[in-house]
Formats: C-alpha cells, sequence, structure tokens
C-alpha cells in the first residue's frame, strides 16, 4: 500500500501565500543562494520536493528569523524557482549545495541550522554527515526518515472506514504512482495535506487550478519522494552521532510529522529538547507565532557548551 501513497507521505505544502519571487544574492553555475537580514547567519534548509509556492528566502521562517536579528542563508534547489542547475533530486544533490552555499559566502566557522518538515530532515542528514560546520540545529515537524514516515506519517491520521479524505487521497496518490499525475493532480492532493496540516483553517489558502494545469506535467522536484522510498533513507541509526545541540518543535495536531515521530529524534539525540505546541499543527510558526518565535530566540541566544 505504501507505493500508492508515494507522492502523499512526503507532501509539505507551502505556509505563506504566494508572493513575487525575490532576487537571489547570486547565482552560482545556476544555482541561486541567498543572504538576506543582517546579524549573525544562520542556514534556513530549503525544502527539496515541489510542493511549495516561494523560495525559502521569503518564506515565514525567514521572515521570524529575521525578526530575531538573524541573517538568513539558503539557496534554491536546482529545478526550482530561481535556480536553472540541471537537477538530479537526491540528498547527496541537496547536502553538496548546502556546502556550496556556505563556501560561496566564505563561512567556514560553525553556523545554526534550521529546517521544516523535508528540510529539517536534509538539515539533520547535514548536521550528522558535516558536523564540522554546524553550532546548533533547529528541527521543526521533523522525521529519521522514510522508515518513521512510512510508519506514522500520512495518511495515518485519516480512518479508512470513516473519512472521505483518505479516499481521496488514495485516488490521487494512485493516479500519480501510476503515471496518470498532472500539475493539477499536484494541487489538489497538496491542498488536501495542507488542510489537514493546520488546526485553524484560515490559514489554508485555496490552490487555484486552471484548465491548462491539466495538462502540464508533474514539476521536475517531485521524484524527491521516489528516490526516498527507493533509497529507503534512513538516518535513525545515527541519531547518537549528533554531538551539538539540538531543539525539536511539533505541533500536537501535526499529522505529517506527528509527536511520535520527533519523539524518536528526541530519544535519539543526546543533546536534544522537544517542545509540544499545543495548539498548532504542522507548522507551529505560523499558528503559534509568538510562542515559537520566544522558543526559538532563546534557544539560539544560550551559549553553547564547549566540545
Amino acid at each position: 500500500m505504501s507505493r500508492h501513497f508515494l507522492y502523499l507521505l512526503f507532501v509539505i505544502f507551502f505556509t505563506s501565500t504566494p508572493a513575487l519571487m525575490m532576487e537571489p544574492t547570486a547565482i552560482i553555475d545556476g544555482l541561486a543562494v541567498y543572504r538576506v537580514g543582517d546579524g549573525e547567519p544562520i542556514f534556513l534548509m530549503p525544502y527539496p520536493h515541489a510542493s511549495v509556492s516561494a523560495s525559502a528566502a521569503e518564506g515565514p521562517l525567514a521572515d521570524i528569523l529575521i525578526e530575531t536579528g538573524r541573517s538568513v542563508i539558503t539557496f534554491d534547489p536546482p529545478g526550482a524557482f530561481r535556480s536553472t542547475r540541471t537537477p538530479t533530486v537526491n540528498l547527496d544533490e541537496m547536502l553538496a549545495c548546502t556546502s556550496e552555499t556556505l563556501d560561496h559566502f566564505g563561512i567556514d566557522e560553525r553556523i545554526d541550522f534550521i529546517g521544516h518538515s523535508m528540510s529539517s530532515f536534509c538539515a539533520l542528514a547535514f548536521n550528522i554527515e558535516h558536523q564540522e560546520r554546524v553550532k546548533r540545529l533547529v528541527l521543526v515537524g521533523s522525521t529519521s526518515g522514510w522508515p518513521a514516515v512510512r510508519k506514522w506519517g500520512l495518511p495515518r491520521n485519516w480512518k479508512w472506514w470513516k473519512d472521505w479524505e483518505y479516499w481521496q487521497c488514495m485516488y490521487l496518490g494512485t493516479r500519480i504512482v501510476l503515471g496518470l499525475g498532472n500539475l493539477a493532480i499536484h494541487k489538489k492532493l497538496d491542498h488536501l495535506v495542507a488542510s489537514a496540516s493546520y488546526v485553524d483553517q484560515k490559514y489554508v489558502h485555496e490552490m487555484k487550478i486552471s484548465r491548462e494545469d491539466r495538462r502540464e506535467s508533474l514539476p521536475a522536484r517531485s521524484v524527491w519522494f521516489d528516490h526516498l522510498r527507493k533509497g529507503k533513507v534512513d538516518y535513525k541509526g545515527k541519531l547518537h552521532l549528533l554531538d551539538l545541540p539540538v531543539l525539536i518543535c511539533v505541533g500536537k495536531y501535526d499529522p505529517q510529522t506527528p509527536v511520535v515521530m520527533n519523539r524518536e529524534l528526541h530519544d535519539g539525540i543526546r543533546n536534544s529538547e522537544i517542545i509540544i505546541f499545543e495548539h498548532s499543527g504542522h507548522n507551529p510558526f505560523v499558528e503559534e507565532k509568538e510562542l515559537f518565535t520566544d522558543v526559538l530566540r532563546t534557544f539560539l541566544e544560550r551559549e553553547p557548551a564547549a566540545r
């Protein structure tokens, strides 16, 4: 059955209204990189998939980080937004682009990292593989990899015997897996997942689907999900290797990366703390912005212990 949910399991919906794309700070061999704001830099890992409407540099997490006095460093994954580089769409690509971005901005000291959902998974992977470049890590609605999402993630929040959303996801996901998907199907599935991911539905924005969308193919980076499934990408067995402060944030009603998934990270990372946001779904930095900002600021202002 997991094949039918290949596309669904990793759909991470954007959390801001669509906007004009921000101009990158630089473009390196087709890779758009950004440094926005002033102050000590923090690396905001971008989403590696296709279910986002704008660059991470102009999303709500970037806004919060800038409000806390940080400068945000990030990039557009190849094939997304301002990046014209031919994408390979795998984890190695995301980690390599991260190193390339840091190198471009001349950052050779340890800096803080933050990510949300699938971008936090990429941040987790980079932190494990390149701890020499990282000072602290913030994971928001995160996962250790494919096995955890398959076990606890969507569509397990719905019951097949009573929730129509379950069957709608079955239909849309199966079409995509069978190669019958298009941009319209992609948007419908995104909207369905977004609706489940917020406690307060005022944050869910209706996705406009045009007649042309039914003739458009799936976005290039949608194959990210297939890469994770086929590779069974999993970092659970490496969590103990992390030797840096880690803050884990999760909404109590998160259906995509539920509390149990984040507790697995907390249990595996010895120097970690977990904060559960009692009134949020998948996006606590939207639904409980003030509390999230306070928690984040407190963590980032704390002096990390000497190694």
